[in-house]
């Protein structure tokens, strides 16, 4: 027995192509179903009849973005900033954070 790893949007799409393929709805209804196209349900649909769940997987999944950038670039750049600007990190982002939450509770409640 095999486990496939589908996400939540993937578990839905196979559900409503079970139902295209028992003919309970028909491609427009899938197509609003999905939010996808007429064209879109066809490929979808094929490919589940041909090759099952599997077939609704990402393939891109455990992969790194095509628009992330390298290990070494990144490394380097962070490098430089930490070494220009010390209180650079999550610290001071969540500083900011609770600081903001602070003014905006002020302005709505009257406090401040």
């Amino acid at each position: 027995m095999t486990v496939i790893t589908m996400s939540r949007t993937e578990i839905d799409r196979m559900s409503v192509l079970q139902d295209l393929a028992d003919r309970r709805i028909r491609i427009a209804g899938a197509s609003t179903l999905m939010g996808l196209g007429r064209r879109q349900v066809f490929r979808l649909a094929k490919a589940y009849d041909k090759h099952g769940p599997q077939a609704l997987v990402s393939r891109r999944r455990g992969r790194p973005s095509n628009r992330c950038y390298p290990t070494a670039l990144r490394t380097e750049v962070i490098g430089i900033i930490r070494e220009r600007y010390p209180d650079f990190g999550p610290t001071l982002a969540a500083e900011k954070r609770s600081f903001m939450t602070f003014t905006w509770r002020a302005r709505r409640f009257g406090n401040g």
